[in-house]
C-alpha cells in the first residue's frame, strides 16, 4: 500500500549530471584550455566586454607556444568524463625529457606493484581448493617488500597529484572570479575559500616527503638493507657508500641527477644535494616548521596581466621562502612536482621490475558482475 510522503510537495529530484567528456590541459596561473576536436583548443578565462570568456581557436602547438611566451608553465592533461551521473577525473602529468605522458609515474610504479603481485599470486589463487573472500584478502595482503613498497609509491605519488590537480582547480577558479568581480587592477583579496589552499599546499608537501621516503625503502631493500630500519631518504643517505651505489642503477640515477654526492676525502660517507635537498627543506619547512598561509603575505592573492590585449591575467598567490625574490604558491610547487615525476619515472624504468600495463587472464577472474547502465 503505498503511503503519500508528508512533505511530498516540497519534494525535488536531484540532477544528475548526463553523459560527458572533456579534455583539458592545465597551466600554471589558473589558465586552463579545453579541446573542441582533434587539434583546436579554447582557451579560458580571458577578460572580454569585463567577463570572463571562453577564446578560441588555438592548434596545441600554438597555443602552448603562445602561453609559455607569456610566462606560463604547462602543468598536466586532466581528462573528465561523467558516465551515469558518476564524475571521473584523470590526471596525466608533464614529465621533463619525455615525449609520451600517458603512463604517469605513479602508473608506471603500480604496474610494478601489480605484476610482481601477479607474480606471487597467481599460483594461490589458481590452486584446487575453494576459498572465502577472506582467503583472498590475505593471499592479495601478504605482499612482499618491495610489492608493497612500490605500491606505497604508487599510492603516494597519485595524492601528489591530486593534491596539484586541486591547487591547479582552486586557481582557476579564482582566475574566473576575480576577472567576474572586475578584480583586474592588482588589488589583493582573500576569501574562505582561501583555507582549501592551505589544505592543499599542506598535503603536497606531506606527500612529497612520503614519495620520497618510500623510494629510499626501496632503494634500500634491493641493495640488502632492513627497508623497516632503513626507511626514510636521510637514512638511506646515511648508510649508504661507493660499493652500494656503484651496484645500484637507482642511486646511480640518483647519482647522475645531481640528488646525491659523495662528500669528498677523506670522507666515505654520501649526502643529499641538489633539488631532493632543496625538496626535503621545503617540506620540513612546511610540514615541521610552519604551516602555509601562516604568513601575512599569504593570505591574499590578486590578479596580474600578462596579455591585456588578449585580455589574458594570471593569479597570483605570494609564498614566503627565505630568498627576497617574489614567488607564487603554485609556481614553487611545479617545480618541485617536475622534479619528482623526472626522477621517479626515471626509476621506476630503472627498478629491474616489469613497467608494463598487466594484461588480464581470463583464469585470473575470481568473479564478475553486469551492472546495467542506468537511464
Amino acid at each position: 500500500m503505498y503511503t503519500r510522503h508528508p512533505h511530498s510537495e516540497f519534494m525535488q529530484p536531484i540532477r544528475r549530471q548526463g553523459d560527458a567528456d572533456t579534455f583539458l590541459m592545465a597551466w600554471t596561473g589558473g589558465v586552463k584550455a579545453a579541446q573542441l576536436d582533434q587539434n583546436r583548443w579554447r582557451l579560458l578565462p580571458v577578460l572580454h566586454a569585463g567577463q570572463p570568456y571562453v577564446s578560441g581557436f588555438y592548434t596545441q602547438a600554438e597555443l602552448g607556444a603562445f602561453l609559455r611566451e607569456r610566462g606560463y608553465r604547462f602543468v598536466a592533461f586532466q581528462q573528465i568524463n561523467w558516465r551515469s551521473g558518476s564524475h571521473f577525473s584523470h590526471w596525466a602529468p608533464i614529465i621533463p625529457g619525455v615525449q609520451n605522458h600517458a603512463f604517469s609515474p605513479s602508473d608506471l610504479w603500480s604496474n610494478v606493484a601489480r605484476r610482481l603481485s601477479e607474480t606471487r599470486t597467481r599460483p594461490l589463487l589458481r590452486s584446487g581448493l575453494e576459498k572465502s573472500e577472506q582467503d583472498y584478502q590475505a593471499i592479495m595482503d601478504d605482499a612482499q617488500e618491495d610489492e608493497r613498497l612500490a605500491n606505497s609509491i604508487s599510492l603516494s605519488l597519485r595524492n601528489l597529484d591530486t593534491s596539484v590537480e586541486h591547487i591547479a582547480s582552486f586557481y582557476h577558479e579564482e582566475l574566473i572570479n576575480q576577472i567576474a568581480d572586475g578584480n583586474i587592477d592588482g588589488r589583493r583579496s582573500a576569501t574562505m575559500r582561501d583555507q582549501y589552499l592551505y589544505e592543499q599546499v599542506h598535503s603536497f608537501f606531506l606527500h612529497l616527503g612520503s614519495v620520497r621516503d618510500y623510494l629510499a625503502a626501496f632503494i634500500a631493500n634491493q641493495i640488502g638493507m632492513d627497508s623497516h630500519k632503513v626507511d626514510s631518504m636521510a637514512r638511506l643517505v646515511e648508510k649508504i657508500r661507493g660499493p652500494n651505489v656503484a651496484s645500484s642503477p637507482l642511486l646511480q640515477e640518483l647519482q647522475s641527477s645531481g640528488n646525491i654526492a659523495p662528500q669528498g676525502e677523506p670522507s666515505t660517507k654520501w649526502m643529499a644535494c641538489g633539488w631532493l635537498d632543496a625538496a626535503t627543506d621545503a617540506r620540513n619547512e612546511f610540514v615541521h616548521r610552519r604551516t602555509y598561509g601562516q604568513k601575512t603575505v599569504e593570505r591574499m592573492g590578486h590578479l596580474r596581466a600578462t596579455d591585456r590585449p588578449s585580455g589574458l591575467f594570471r593569479y597570483f598567490r605570494p609564498i614566503k621562502l627565505t630568498t627576497t625574490a617574489e614567488n607564487d604558491v603554485f609556481d614553487v610547487i611545479v617545480e618541485h612536482y617536475e622534479n619528482n615525476n623526472r626522477l621517479l619515472h626515471a626509476c621506476a624504468k630503472l627498478s629491474g621490475h616489469d613497467t608494463s600495463i598487466r594484461e588480464l587472464d581470463p583464469n585470473d577472474v575470481i568473479s564478475f558482475e553486469v551492472t546495467r547502465t542506468r537511464a
